[in-house]
């Protein structure tokens, strides 16, 4: 890595949250030789008040963007109309470490449930005993994880839509999963977002796609290097065993993950770690040990006869429709609520009642918009922000032998501030309300019905 590279220049770090604080430590820690370094960003940075790096915020921050020959743009930033001007001057960090790091790198992207298919593939290799690291989205910043005078066997990195907007890269393998509409307010349209999603596949010596996907958008016309993975393709799963190239290689039943999204994980996980030279016995030990990532389909609790599932990551009307399909008729109650993304929730809406759903918990502003498009619902509604409410109302109302399920259809930033939080508070009030018994009556009469 050549730290002249910015040598004499003017770079702005635009948006200071965990990667833009990432690249700041990258930048002063491995010392390059740059003229001016400056923090942009909308929010106050006091901590930063007193050091050398120069700082701008408020709602004037992008004001002088002409002043600095590279800006150093967070995933999380929008090119808005403000950055179009200065587009040949943007440099993200994945941008960053692709021009820099030749090892092979594993990219992978997917609507929904790529941090388990990543984390999949990963503990595979980290099992399988190469020097791995794991990368990107919800996990380390790529800066922090890096070293760049190591080359590792494997970097495996998950890529969101944001990342992959505009990126360059030249990688060993991409991944592809599913596409299905996220993020709208951030891309504008879908063909934008579906754009950055295929952009994964540009440019890799190897693509792994899931049958649907492949077919969809019509991938064998444009790429020759395309290995596709799903049932009766060449890793799939059929007569209860996982199965490459029409060889039985494990029973389907050998696996802590339950549901069927994460079955198609393992096949593409399946795969990748044949294509690399992974022993099947490792493979096979690791997906017979592998738990699966918090807040996703996570059965947290059993109290009175009743399961609790946390689903918080499932932000979107489709994702939640796979949580439905994942436990067919047994959920009872459903919360849902969040961030207004302009989702379309007519189809999850007749899902709820096709799935005789008796009991929705409606959080703001979401709720009040999925509300409309129940029709002659004849179970119980609970309005409410608060989680404690929300689970209360669970307890009392949901049948024994059945689920309770957070899976929201929408993100949660209307309440909190992401879906970790929003899933752990789900998990305490459960515990609290089990371990105190301060449940109410069902004649208290507290909840509001649907007119």
């Amino acid at each position: 890595m050549d730290t002249k590279q910015f040598e004499g220049k003017n770079i702005a770090i635009l948006g200071f949250w965990l990667e833009g604080k990432s690249t700041l430590n990258f930048l002063l820690n491995n010392n390059f030789a740059f003229k001016k370094l400056s923090v942009l960003d909308m929010k106050d940075q006091p901590w930063l008040e007193g050091f050398w790096v120069g700082v701008e915020t408020g709602e004037h921050y992008l004001e002088h963007l002409n002043q600095f020959d590279v800006i150093f743009k967070s995933a999380g930033v929008p090119y808005s109309n403000e950055l179009k001007p200065f587009e040949d001057r943007i440099l993200t960090q994945v941008q960053f470490f692709f021009d820099n790091y030749k090892g092979k790198v594993i990219t992978i992207t997917a609507s929904k449930w790529k941090s388990t298919m990543t984390s999949i593939v990963y503990t595979i290799l980290k099992n399988a005993g190469f020097n791995t690291k794991l990368v990107g989205n919800i996990w380390t910043p790529v800066l922090d994880e890096i070293d760049f005078n190591e080359e590792y066997d494997y970097v495996v990195c998950e890529l969101s839509s944001y990342m992959l907007e505009r990126l360059n890269k030249k990688n060993y393998i991409s991944v592809l999963w599913n596409i299905f509409p996220e993020h709208m307010d951030w891309h504008g349209w879908f063909e934008n977002y579906v754009h950055a999603k295929l952009n994964n596949l540009k440019w890799a010596e190897y693509n792994f796609v899931l049958q649907k996907t492949a077919e969809e958008y019509e991938l064998f016309d444009q790429y020759d290097n395309i290995e596709t993975y799903w049932i009766w393709w060449k890793t799939s799963r059929a007569n209860g065993y996982f199965i490459h190239d029409n060889q039985e290689l494990f029973p389907t039943e050998d696996k802590l993950l339950i549901w069927e999204h994460n079955t198609q994980n393992i096949s593409l996980a399946i795969a990748i770690a044949l294509k690399l030279g992974v022993p099947i016995d490792i493979i096979h030990e690791t997906v017979k040990n592998f738990r699966g990532l918090p807040h996703r389909l996570e059965l947290v609790w059993e109290y009175n006869w009743i399961t609790f599932c946390d689903d918080a990551i499932s932000t979107t009307p489709e994702s939640t429709m796979e949580a439905l399909k994942s436990f067919w008729k047994r959920v009872w109650t459903i919360f849902l609520w969040g961030t207004n993304r302009w989702y379309d929730f007519r189809k999850l809406m007749e899902m709820v009642q096709e799935y005789e759903i008796q009991n929705i918990v409606f959080f703001p502003p979401s709720g009040n918009i999925m509300a409309k498009f129940l029709n002659n619902f004849k179970g119980k509604i609970l309005y409410t922000d608060r989680m404690e409410d929300a689970v209360a109302f669970a307890f009392v109302n949901t049948e024994k032998d059945k689920i309770c399920l957070l899976s929201t259809a929408s993100p949660s930033y209307s309440v909190w501030k992401n879906f970790e939080e929003k899933g752990d508070l789900f998990k305490a009030s459960i515990k609290k309300i089990a371990e105190e018994n301060t449940l109410p009556k069902k004649e208290d009469n507290i909840w509001q019905l649907l007119e």
